[in-house]
């Protein structure tokens, strides 16, 4: 018979279904996005063979729908896409919002940072895809021509 870990219950805002998570590269950071804009962020300890999520924060991010949150390369922001039309950039150190990337004018899907964690390239349903400068907080590229909405992405840099 195979022994099984005990799974961790989790269910950060009862009956409402995540819709996104990420763990940081280091393994320390969790973050779990839902259907009501929220993001749920907790620390990872670890104890032998098992680990154990410590929720210490919640983040109010959109008003719509978060369909996709990603923790940066450095763990220094995360990323949140709404069906609001954006993506949003938050420290994970004050949980401040850093920028608003407006421009899509229709739901985001999907975003990948680059290695360095200082650009983002989004997906959305208005059929294009966004490369964004994050200092600045700009669009620096728009891939147009797709004939069907994008609904994920990928960055090899």
């Amino acid at each position: 018979q195979l022994a099984c870990p005990k799974v961790q219950d989790f269910a950060p805002d009862g009956d409402t279904g995540v819709r996104s998570v990420t763990v940081s590269y280091d393994g320390r950071l969790f973050a779990a996005a839902n259907n009501t804009g929220s993001a749920y962020f907790y620390k990872i300890s670890r104890a032998g063979d098992s680990s154990r999520l410590n929720f210490f924060r919640k983040l109010e991010a959109h008003k719509k729908y978060i369909l996709k949150c990603l923790l940066s390369p450095d763990a220094k922001h995360i990323a949140t896409c709404s069906a609001d039309c954006t993506a949003k950039i938050w420290s994970t150190e004050s949980f401040a919002l850093e920028k608003t990337l407006s421009g899509h004018q229709r739901w985001v899907w999907d975003c990948a940072f680059s290695a360095d964690s200082a650009y983002l390239v989004t997906a959305s349903s208005d059929h294009s895809a966004r490369l964004w400068d994050l200092s600045r907080g700009e669009t620096i590229r728009q891939y147009n021509g797709h004939s069907k909405a994008v609904v994920t992405i990928a960055l090899s840099d």
